[in-house]
C-alpha cells in the first residue's frame, strides 16, 4: 500500500500512515488516491490562501520502477488562480527520490509562521529555518541547500520570488528548470512559508511480479520504437511544434488575435539548430529524452520549451530567440507560468495599444513610434516585456495587477469580455482552441479549466490512437459529428487513469495500446485490472473532480472558453472557424451520463 507523510507546517507534527487498500483500487494511486483525500479533507469553501488547503505532492505505481515515463510527480491544492481544484506536474528525478525515499504522498497541511524547508532522507523527515533562502531565486535555492548538507545529489522542488509574493500562477521547479507550471501551486506554497523540499532516498522500490514488470516494459520501449510522434520528439522535443503547427493555425499569435505570422520560423527547433549545438536530456527512465539543451553566454542551459516559446514569443510577437533563451532562464528562477504570464502580458499589451490602461508607457521602456496609434511601439517590444516579467513576480506597479492572472487583470481595469483567453479561469494554452474542436471540448471540461496535457488534438494526425477503446481511425479537426465528443472522453479518462498511475503523459501519446500500461500495474501493485476497469477508474476519478469544482461554485455555464475564440479569423489555419461548443457539451453530459447540469450522476 502507498505511504502517506502528512506535515503540519504550523504544529511541526509529521505523520506517516498507510493508504488505504479499497481507496488505491478504486482510484489507482498517485494523482488519483491525492483527488480522493483532497476532495475529502478540504471544504469546497476553503479559501486558497487559506491554512486549512492542502498541497499534495505524489507519485504513481509507476514511479521508480522500470516502467518507462515513470519520471513525474503530481501537485494538487485549491488553486488561487481559478478557486477550484488546481493540479499541476512535473518531470526529471525529484519523483523518483520521493518514491526511492519510501513516499507515495507528501500532504503539507497548516501554514507555518516563519520560512522554512523540509528535508527527507528515507524515512526521516526534517523540517529546518529558511530564513536564509527567502528572496532568493530557484538556482540559489538550490544551491544553498545543497551546500548545507555537502550533497550534490539532493533532488530538491522549490519556489522562486513569485511563489514567495503569492503570484497566482507561481509554478513550482525542480531540478533548476522542470516547472509544475499551471494553477498556482507555487503561490500556495509560498503563502505556507514553505520554501523548499529536497529529497534523498535510497530505498528499492518494492514489485509485486518483477518478471512482469520486465516484460510490460519491453513491450512498452518496443511500442515507442515505433512512434512516429516518439521519434519526432527524440530528435528535436516540443519546440519542434513552433515549426510544424503554425499551418494548422494552432499557435497563438499577437494574444490569440492572428492565425499565421512569419516570425515563428525564428523560435522553432531549426532555428535553435542553425545557432550552435543542441544537446538531448532525459527525465528518470524516459525512452526518447524530449528535452534539451544549448549553449549561451558560455553555459550550457535548458532550452525553452514549445509553450514558452509560443506564449511568451509568438503571443507578443516576439521572434528574438535569445531573448526567448534568455527568458526561459529568467522565468524558471523566478518560478512563474509562462503560459498564464505570456497570457496576462499579451492582455496587458493588446489593452496598451487599444488605449484601455492608463499606464506610463515611457516608465516601463517603450519606444516611441509615431506610425502607432498609440505612439509607442507596443507588439515585439523586448526590453519592456523584461521588465514587466520582473515587475510581475515581485509585484511592483502594474505587475501587481499582472500577478492576478487574465481574468482578474480583465475585471480590475473594466477590459471588454473578448479579452477573455481562459478556460474556468485558467489561461488557455498554446493550442488554438479554434484550431481543433477536439481541443476546443477538451479545454471546456477539463476538471482544472483549460488544460492541455490531454491532447485528443493528435487524433486527427494519427497519433494518441488507443485501439483497445475504439480510437482507430484519424478524426478531422474541424468534424462537428459525435465522434469528436466519443473521443475527447474517451481521452480524458484514460488519460486520467495513465496519470493516476504515475506516467508522463508524453508516453501516453505515442503508443496506441492501452494494455502494456495496465499489464505494468498490474505487475507493480498485484492487482488485476483490465484495460476497461482501468479506464472506468479514470472515469472516477475525472467525476470525483468534476463534482468537487461544482461545488466550488462551478457550472455548466462554465463549460467554455473564453470570448475572444468565439471571434473568428480570416487568414490562416483556422479558416475563420470558431468551435461549436453550444452544441457540443450538452451531449457531452448525456454521452457521460451527467444530468443536464453536468452533475455526474
Amino acid at each position: 500500500m502507498e505511504k502517506i507523510a502528512r506535515i503540519n507546517l504550523k504544529t511541526k507534527e509529521i505523520r506517516i500512515e498507510e493508504g488505504s487498500e479499497s481507496l488505491e483500487e478504486k482510484y489507482i494511486g498517485g494523482s488519483g488516491v491525492a483527488a480522493a483525500l483532497f476532495t475529502n479533507e478540504v471544504s469546497p469553501e476553503t479559501d486558497p490562501f487559506d491554512e486549512n488547503n492542502l498541497l499534495i505532492f505524489s507519485v504513481g505505481p509507476f514511479s521508480g520502477t522500470a516502467i518507462p515515463f515513470g519520471g513525474r510527480h503530481f501537485v494538487m491544492a485549491k488553486s488561487p488562480l481559478t478557486n477550484i481544484l488546481g493540479e499541476s506536474s512535473a518531470g526529471g528525478f525529484f519523483g523518483r527520490e520521493l518514491r526511492a525515499a519510501g513516499h507515495n504522498h507528501l500532504v503539507f497541511e497548516g501554514k507555518s509562521q516563519e520560512p522554512i524547508f523540509i528535508s527527507i532522507k528515507n524515512s526521516n523527515i526534517e523540517l529546518k529555518d529558511a530564513t536564509q533562502l527567502w528572496g532568493k531565486g530557484i538556482h540559489e535555492t538550490e544551491s544553498l541547500i545543497k551546500k548545507e548538507f555537502n550533497d550534490d545529489t539532493l533532488k530538491i522542488a522549490s519556489i522562486g520570488p513569485a511563489g514567495e509574493n503569492l503570484v497566482r500562477y507561481a509554478s513550482i521547479i525542480n531540478e533548476g528548470d522542470h516547472a509544475a507550471g499551471r494553477c498556482g501551486l507555487g503561490a500556495v506554497m509560498g503563502n505556507k512559508n514553505l520554501k523548499a523540499i529536497a529529497v534523498k532516498g535510497s530505498n528499492k522500490v518494492e514489485v509485486s511480479n518483477k518478471d512482469a514488470v520486465l516484460h510490460a516494459a519491453k513491450s512498452i520501449q518496443e511500442l515507442v520504437k515505433a512512434s512516429p510522434l516518439a521519434n519526432i520528439m527524440k530528435d528535436s522535443g516540443t519546440v519542434i511544434h513552433m515549426d510544424n503547427y503554425v499551418r494548422f493555425g494552432d499557435i497563438p499569435i499577437k494574444n490569440y488575435s492572428e492565425s499565421r505570422w512569419k516570425g515563428t520560423k525564428n523560435l522553432g527547433y531549426y532555428a535553435m539548430q542553425a545557432r550552435g549545438e543542441l544537446k538531448t536530456s532525459a527525465c528518470f527512465n524516459c525512452p526518447v529524452g524530449c528535452r534539451g539543451e544549448l549553449q549561451y553566454e558560455g553555459d550550457w542551459v535548458a532550452w525553452p520549451e514549445y509553450e514558452t516559446c509560443a506564449m511568451l514569443g509568438a503571443n507578443l510577437y516576439i521572434d528574438d530567440l535569445e531573448t526567448l533563451i534568455k527568458w526561459n532562464i529568467i522565468t524558471n528562477n523566478l518560478g512563474i507560468d509562462t503560459i498564464s504570464l505570456g497570457s496576462t502580458l499579451g492582455c496587458f499589451l493588446e489593452a496598451t495599444e487599444m488605449g484601455l490602461l492608463d499606464i506610463d508607457l515611457d516608465s516601463l521602456g517603450f519606444e516611441e513610434d509615431s506610425e502607432s496609434e498609440s505612439g509607442y511601439k507596443i507588439w515585439g517590444s523586448t526590453e519592456p516585456v523584461e521588465n514587466l516579467i520582473k515587475m510581475t513576480a515581485n509585484k511592483e506597479g502594474i505587475g501587481k495587477d499582472l500577478a492576478e492572472g487574465v481574468d482578474r487583470f480583465r475585471k480590475i481595469h473594466d477590459l471588454p469580455e473578448e479579452f477573455d483567453v481562459t478556460g474556468k479561469g485558467l489561461e488557455v494554452p498554446a493550442h488554438e482552441p479554434r484550431s481543433s474542436n477536439l481541443t476546443a471540448l477538451d479545454y471546456a471540461t477539463s476538471s482544472r479549466g483549460a488544460y492541455h496535457c490531454y491532447e485528443p488534438m493528435h487524433l486527427s494526425f494519427g497519433m494518441n490512437l488507443k485501439e483497445e477503446i475504439g480510437l482507430t481511425e484519424k478524426i478531422d479537426r474541424f468534424s462537428e459529428e459525435d465522434e469528436v465528443i466519443d473521443a475527447v472522453i474517451k481521452i480524458q479518462n484514460s488519460s486520467e487513469a495513465y496519470g493516476a498511475s504515475g506516467g508522463c503523459i508524453f508516453g501516453f501519446w505515442f503508443i496506441n495500446k492501452i494494455s502494456p500500461w495496465v499489464e505494468g500495474l498490474n505487475a507493480i501493485t498485484g492487482r488485476d485490472y483490465t484495460v476497461d476497469s482501468w479506464v472506468n477508474a479514470g472515469e472516477r476519478i475525472f467525476n470525483l473532480k468534476r463534482k468537487y469544482n461544482l461545488e466550488c461554485g462551478l457550472s455548466s455555464d462554465d463549460d467554455t472558453v473564453g470570448k475572444r475564440f468565439f471571434i473568428p479569423i480570416e487568414k490562416g489555419g483556422t479558416k475563420g472557424y470558431t468551435p461549436p461548443l453550444s452544441e457540443f457539451v450538452p451531449k457531452y453530459y448525456k454521452i457521460r451520463g451527467w444530468n443536464e447540469q453536468g452533475m455526474p450522476k
